[in-house]
């Protein structure tokens, strides 16, 4: 799709009726050709704001893009707690640094779709393949943009659900092992991250990992030493969330008007939905439908 890029399949020739960004169509454009780093192949029909204002558990916005198929991934990766003890399950696995050294790396499982699975479907697989622990969703009280199924009650604030927390975009380059069908220099990988959740009695199982995978080791850690050694790459802000978003439910749900709830759909809470940032900044509160701003943290561990 420009300088530096893979070839594009036969059924994007020059001769198909499908249209594409290619040379052939730049060169009938009158004025300069932008390159393969500046040009858009999307022109939105209403012009946005250059940057959405976002909460603050959230990094700023993108412009809107276009990619096709080639060039980015879809993945599913999941944090995942124990209730039971309020663990949370942390990988570890020995690889080289920049000096030849045996060093830990951590990480919460993750890893792309595969072709026809569902993104709820591939978090369940690679959070049980590379744990090793059967995984089921953990519902959460949380704010959510999904609308409701068609003929359901509108969504009410305090119903756990079970949708993404995060989705995270990050580069991705080409690798000896990856699979990518046109080869190219990497391009965007977008991961769904969803929370999970293990029972008390859980164990792990032997054969669920990949050949690439089998020199993982499960750990079930405390809030704080899973954000201690998770610190620097971004998880520990994915399992800050979740954890806070776990905690604030029990309590709504531990309420005496949420238990009345229960036992009766049509009655009325006054719980507010309250998610705090790990620098105790943006708060969503559920009853209001409004952000405002709160000193104190949210997570005691």
């Amino acid at each position: 799709m420009g300088s530096g890029r893979s070839t594009l399949p036969s059924y994007f020739s020059r001769t198909s009726n499908v249209a594409h960004p290619g040379p052939s169509t730049q060169a009938s454009r009158s004025g300069p050709q932008p390159n393969a780093q500046t040009r858009s192949v999307y022109t939105p029909r209403f012009q946005r704001p250059a940057q959405p204002i976002f909460s603050e558990l959230s990094d700023p916005g993108v412009p809107d893009r276009m990619w096709f198929s080639q060039d980015f991934m879809l993945g599913a990766g999941m944090v995942v707690i124990q209730p039971s003890s309020g663990r949370i399950v942390v990988l570890r696995e020995t690889v080289k640094d920049a000096q030849g050294r045996d060093v830990p790396y951590w990480f919460l499982p993750k890893g792309r779709k595969d072709v026809g699975e569902s993104l709820e479907e591939a978090a369940l697989r690679e959070a049980h393949e590379e744990s090793g622990y059967r995984v089921s969703f953990l519902p959460l009280i949380m704010p959510t943009n999904a609308p409701t199924e068609p003929g359901s009650p509108e969504h009410d604030p305090r119903r756990p659900i079970t949708e993404p927390i995060y989705v995270q975009l990050m580069k991705w380059h080409q690798r000896r092992y990856a699979r990518v069908q046109y080869g190219g220099p990497g391009g965007e990988y977008l991961t769904f991250w969803y929370v999970g959740q293990i029972p008390a009695n859980a164990t792990i199982e032997s054969g669920t990992r990949m050949p690439d995978e089998v020199g993982y080791q499960t750990y079930l850690l405390t809030y704080e030493d899973a954000t201690r050694v998770l610190g620097g790459t971004g998880m520990d802000h994915l399992v800050h969330t979740a954890y806070a978003l776990w905690q604030h439910t029990q309590r709504i749900l531990n309420t005496p008007a949420s238990r009345e709830r229960s036992d009766n759909p049509n009655a009325n809470s006054s719980a507010n939905v309250m998610v705090q940032s790990p620098a105790g900044g943006s708060v969503y509160d559920g009853d209001r439908g409004e952000r405002r701003l709160s000193r104190s943290s949210s997570v005691r561990a």
